[in-house]
């Protein structure tokens, strides 16, 4: 079996093992990339992500190219027969030969030579006409076809169609489908982003500055986790809305903060990146996550107080002057890193972690001063996880308001002011999409 081949195996474990569990891909994917040659790392991602987005749309094809029903396609093909024609429709460097003989070679040590012979004439066909367009979506309303020609699931393109209308929602559904480049967040008091750009030159990383967070620099080659600035904490990986989520408003000096369900550490440490004189206290109810940010925590050199609590009842009066709340949400801003998330969200899954985070935004809220301010933050672009969440807050407690949040914000992150002491930033260009709510304590 070829090196190539070996990447192809591991890609198919991969999709198969996220498509039949509720894991994230990185359960299974950093392993496989642990067991494969370091040059054939970047090969090993495309392949998994890159299917797993494309994954409705790619079904659709294979459908239509073996002419037979997708659960009539031995179950031991499909991984085959999915990262092939990915690669057919979207990898311009792997040659359609090279694309279909490793598929037909793996088809062949998982099944029998009919099989092998199915697979290579299902790839063929489509390799005929490797474009999109070449495969319609015929009879079907304007929700399936969006969903089929941006591989996303019908839940998600009509309830965006609802929210967002047609235009935002197409750039919507097409930057979800665009790999991400890596995001790190530098600190102010170390000189922000020049001194870390230069850091990572010598270690032949390619960054620029991004458009967004104040902090971030974007990398555009070369890998920062094995680099000198890594090792001396020079950096923390975390994507650019995420940063400029954090600063919704900008913190101010001595100002004491209670992060809720903070692990493993990002809206902390892009609180302490802006405003070393923040004092920071972040707590998380996951013991093993509060490990992983005590380590993030020490090789960055800063040191906010943790505390093992659960964000439901925390054992503080109304002491901090901001308490930040991470909901737990569907993750539909962050499609782009996750795509495995489209495919296992719906209703019922939206509706019973919007209870979850009101219980959580209850609980914080007894924690913030008179005057302070409850931010409420998610990774999730759904109404139903952020507005309505607050609302129902906001009638079943008094005592708090929506703040009117533009004039505390300086452009671009400005510019993203969604409503009264709402904030949203959709995924686009490089970065992912959050929501960020402000209530202030009256």
């Amino acid at each position: 079996m070829t090196a190539h081949a070996n990447v192809r195996e591991s890609a198919a474990f991969v999709l198969e093992r996220t498509l039949d569990s509720r894991a994230p891909v990185s359960t299974f994917l950093d392993g496989a990339l642990e067991r494969c040659d370091p040059r054939d790392h970047g090969l090993l991602r495309e392949l998994v992500l890159g299917t797993l987005r494309w994954l409705r749309f790619i079904d659709h094809v294979l459908v239509a190219a073996s002419r037979r029903p997708l659960d009539r396609i031995q179950r031991a093909l499909l991984a085959p027969l999915r990262i092939g024609a990915y690669q057919l429709f979207f990898l311009d460097r792997v040659p359609a030969h090279a694309a279909v003989n490793e598929a037909v070679e793996q088809a062949g040590s998982r099944t029998h030579a009919g099989g092998a012979s199915f697979v290579n004439g299902v790839l063929r066909r489509i390799a005929r006409s490797p474009r999109r367009d070449d495969w319609p979506v015929d009879g079907a309303d304007r929700t399936t076809r969006l969903g089929i020609h941006y591989s996303h699931p019908d839940l998600l393109v009509e309830r965006w169609l609802k929210v967002y209308g047609e235009e935002r929602t197409i750039a919507l559904l097409a930057a979800n489908n665009r790999p991400k480049p890596l995001h790190l967040l530098a600190f102010r008091d170390r000189g922000g982003r020049a001194p870390l750009a230069e850091l990572l030159i010598d270690d032949d990383v390619g960054v620029e500055p991004s458009v967004l967070a104040p902090h971030c620099v974007t990398v555009r080659w070369g890998n920062p986790l094995t680099s000198d600035a890594y090792r001396q904490g020079s950096f923390y990986v975390q994507d650019e809305a995420s940063q400029l989520a954090a600063l919704v408003p900008p913190p101010a000096p001595g100002e004491k903060v209670l992060d809720v369900a903070a692990a493993p550490g990002g809206k902390t440490f892009a609180l302490l990146a802006e405003q070393p004189e923040v004092r920071s206290l972040a707590a998380d109810r996951s013991l093993r996550r509060l490990v992983t940010m005590r380590r993030n925590a020490d090789r960055l050199r800063v040191r906010p107080l943790l505390l093992a609590a659960d964000g439901v009842a925390l054992p503080f009066g109304a002491v901090f002057d901001r308490v930040v709340v991470d909901l737990p949400c569907s993750g539909t801003g962050t499609l782009r890193k996750h795509p495995e998330l489209k495919w296992r969200i719906s209703a019922g899954e939206i509706e019973r972690l919007a209870e979850e985070g009101l219980a959580m935004v209850r609980g914080a809220a007894e924690c913030v001063r008179p005057g302070g301010l409850l931010v409420i933050i998610t990774c999730s672009i759904e109404p139903e996880e952020n507005e309505a969440v607050a609302a129902a807050f906001l009638e079943s407690r008094t005592g708090f308001r929506r703040r009117d949040i533009a004039g505390d914000l300086r452009r671009p992150a400005a510019e993203h002011v969604a409503g009264p002491g709402v904030w949203r930033l959709l995924p686009a260009g490089d970065h992912d999409g959050f929501t960020v709510q402000v209530l202030e304590r009256t």
